[in-house]
């Protein structure tokens, strides 16, 4: 039992410190697809 709290609060931890990185990630993947969509629509118009 106190092996797989330990599991349980590593698994906890690693996802508390990861969350902003990953979500920074996130970010920077929409502002590329937004940028690659507005470059697209300049030369139509």
């Amino acid at each position: 039992m106190k092996t797989i709290s330990i599991f349980i609060l590593l698994i906890y931890w690693s996802i508390m410190i990861f969350a902003p990185v990953m979500s920074k990630d996130v970010k920077m993947s929409r502002a590329k697809i937004n940028n690659i969509k507005t470059i697209e629509q300049k030369p139509r118009s």
